[in-house]
């Protein structure tokens, strides 16, 4: 008599590829490791838990970004092919360091004086009772993810310097941020 406990059964392992499979291909954030991972877009290394911010597309591909301005230019530098790879963006919580928000949720916030690794104090918070301490440091009204982009395209954040390559498709498939 043959014992069942080693029976194959394949609807089981069907099952669980299926969930390994939509696991690795997950849309949501990975952890930032601070101190380590690098900014796709200006190339810093990433060590501020306020301004962090990432790009995750359709293949599972994670580009990192040491702040939201980075994000936005990298963003803006993607043609429609590109723009399209793009599954999800997640910007870095102010009021909890660390914590990525979806960019599409999230409201943000130009604060004056020191801010942002980049210098353009944008801020972004998930919760609209944290925004409003905030708003005493701001030097505009708060802000959707559109209304950042536009600001950004007025302001022309996109601005590469010749040592920065532009993405390329290979750029789409695979990993950054020594991952």
């Amino acid at each position: 008599m043959r014992s069942h406990a080693f029976r194959f059964r394949p609807r089981k392992v069907r099952a669980a590829l299926a969930l390994v499979f939509t696991a690795a291909c997950s849309a949501g954030p990975r952890a930032i490791v601070y101190g380590r991972d690098g900014c796709a877009y200006c190339l810093m290394q990433i060590n501020d838990a306020r301004y962090a911010a990432e790009l995750v597309t359709h293949t599972g591909k994670v580009s990192t970004f040491d702040s939201i301005e980075c994000l936005v230019a990298y963003y803006q530098t993607l043609d429609a092919t590109h723009r399209d790879a793009v599954e999800t963006l997640w910007v870095s919580d102010y009021t909890r360091p660390g914590t990525l928000i979806s960019a599409t949720s999230a409201r943000f916030l130009r604060v004056t004086g020191p801010g942002s690794p980049m210098g353009r104090g944008m801020l972004a918070v998930g919760d609209s009772a944290a925004l409003a301490p905030l708003q005493a440091l701001a030097s505009e009204p708060p802000m959707t993810w559109r209304d950042v982009l536009a600001l950004a395209e007025r302001e022309h954040w996109a601005t590469r310097s010749p040592d920065h390559a532009e993405p390329s498709a290979m750029d789409m498939g695979g990993s950054t941020g020594g991952r």
